[in-house]
């Protein structure tokens, strides 16, 4: 006799030596039960059964790099016996810390990889939270590393250029090309979002110019957004919609690709990046320009000019106000502003 979910089972053997055999593996089976899951057994678990679900359905290739963080790292970390229930702050930062000292393939692991490995992780005590097996999740409570980069920083992308750089910046970009800088740079797409617009996600006439992202061309497949938060609505500068009114190949239908390539298939962006951004750079004075320092130009813009966080996140289609907070926290201005006034 055991039981199962608070019911009495019943199941016959042969032998009594069979019988104790069958009570050992049902105690064992009830007391792993009761204690919850183990952490191994539970990511891989809602890998394939949770993460390729519902309104924020993760892309192919994105949960086989969960896989691979979790199982390079993670899993490796914490023994396997170890129970999603066991996790505290304190442990989860322990994995932390010990990432810190592991090595990379260009040395010691970077900052931003070590945000990135603890993402599956965070997400996977998420669900853990939903299916009620712990209270809270601990990966919330964690400190990430913010090492300084010293020397390697020269080497490194900027984080974002000042108004005089961009203007150096778009000064010597080819004419060809300087509407998709411009556009970049106006309204913080990501390189692989914008090289994947077609005519008809742009409208360019009216009183509020704007474009939609529907998708995004990543290593030469088009793909959904990473998130239902990735496809927005973003405004374009009234200056910027005339260019690329003027930029538009007349003969170019709506479903024509805003910047093809040759065979009017999405540019390169490995190939622009070599033979325009960089040369560009180099003429401007500028070093580790990339893509993405156009797009944190156009946050940092945003930011001086006052826009809440909220609306911030939604331009730039961040998963959460926090994670924008995260990445774009240090531009926001200390002062508190004036104090508050109850009234009479």
């Amino acid at each position: 006799m055991y039981r199962v979910d608070g019911r009495q089972r019943k199941q016959t053997a042969d032998t009594l030596t069979e019988a104790r055999a069958i009570k050992c593996t049902r105690g064992a089976q009830a007391r792993a039960q009761r204690s919850g899951p183990t952490l191994h057994a539970f990511s891989l678990e809602w890998l394939d059964a949770y993460a390729g679900t519902g309104h924020d359905a993760l892309r192919e290739n994105t949960r086989r790099e969960y896989r691979r963080l979790l199982t390079t790292f993670a899993l490796e970390y914490f023994d396997p016996g170890v129970r999603v229930r066991d996790l505290d702050r304190r442990r989860v930062q322990g994995f932390v810390d010990w990432l810190t000292t592991r090595s990379g393939r260009g040395g010691r692991l970077k900052d931003s990889s070590i945000a990135n490995i603890v993402t599956p992780l965070r997400l996977v005590l998420d669900a853990a939270v939903a299916h009620d097996l712990i209270p809270a999740n601990p990966a919330e409570q964690i400190v990430l590393p913010r090492r300084r980069a010293g020397r390697a920083w020269a080497m490194q992308e900027r984080r974002y250029l000042t108004r005089t750089q961009l203007k150096q910046l778009r000064r010597e970009i080819p004419g060809k090309w300087r509407p998709l800088f411009d556009l970049i740079a106006a309204t913080g797409l990501r390189i692989s979002e914008a090289l994947a617009l077609r005519w008809s996600d742009l409208t360019l006439d009216g009183p509020t110019p704007h474009l939609h992202v529907r998708r995004a061309f990543v290593k030469g497949v088009l793909v959904s957004p990473k998130s239902r938060h990735g496809a927005r609505t973003i405004p374009i500068p009234p200056s910027v919609a005339r260019d690329l009114q003027a930029y538009r190949p007349a003969d170019a239908g709506d479903d024509a690709y805003v910047f093809p390539g040759r065979r009017g298939t999405p540019s390169d962006q490995g190939s622009l990046r070599r033979r325009v951004l960089v040369p560009a750079a180099e003429r401007a004075g500028l070093s580790g320009v990339g893509f993405h320092t156009l797009r944190h130009t156009c946050a940092s813009l945003l930011i001086e000019n006052r826009i809440s966080v909220l609306r911030l996140q939604r331009w730039m289609g961040h998963h959460s106000a926090a994670f924008t907070l995260e990445v774009y926290g240090h531009l926001l201005d200390d002062d508190l502003g004036p104090p508050l006034d109850l009234g009479e």
